[in-house]
């Protein structure tokens, strides 16, 4: 898959939130970085005042890797609904990829973005 056809699967899948009617906005941003790297941003406000925050930073020099990667659902108030990542913490957790939710930390693989949008529509 090429970074263009990966970018595309991105914002697909978030366009479905506006397509189903569940979307209030979306700021959605992307950049081409040499050396096939891209970042994508992307705020999206939902019907119920909740916000998906999508932040990653990809490299397609063997594949697509994430790199780093940031998908924060958070109430009207900013109150953690689950947030996946891969961000170093202090003391430091036995796994890189995890899944923050009121309820811990647990190891969890970065979603496709088609199932995290699924994942969000469910807590409508």
């Amino acid at each position: 898959m090429s970074i263009n056809e990966y970018l595309a699967s991105i914002r697909r899948a978030v366009e479905r939130l506006d397509t189903y009617g569940f979307a209030e906005s979306i700021i959605f941003q992307e950049e081409i970085r040499a050396g096939k790297q891209a970042i994508i941003k992307a705020e999206i406000v939902l019907v119920d005042g909740s916000c998906l925050i999508i932040r990653e930073y990809v490299c397609n020099k063997y594949g697509i890797e994430r790199l780093s990667y940031a998908y924060q659902y958070q109430d009207r108030e900013g109150i953690l609904i689950f947030r996946y990542d891969n961000a170093a913490h202090k003391p430091k957790l036995a796994m890189a990829e995890h899944r923050h939710s009121p309820d811990g930390i647990n190891i969890a693989s970065p979603p496709d973005m088609a199932d995290l949008v699924d994942e969000v529509i469910g807590h409508l």
